[in-house]
């Protein structure tokens, strides 16, 4: 019987992008953007529940 298989070491790349720190400022940056076309995200989202509804899905 052998031993646990070797651990591969991460490249820096993958390390840096699953970092728990990383979403945090995309997504203050995604919500900020959010925040300043909230009224063009309302009424797109509206629109498109009334379609919805209207082709005769729901």
């Amino acid at each position: 019987m052998t031993g646990p298989p070797p651990v591969r070491p991460v490249p820096a790349l993958r390390r840096w992008a699953t970092d728990p720190l990383v979403p945090v400022p995309l997504l203050a940056a995604g919500a900020t953007v959010a925040a300043a076309y909230g009224h063009v995200l309302t009424w797109a989202v509206l629109g498109g529940l009334a379609g919805y509804t209207l082709s005769g899905s729901v």
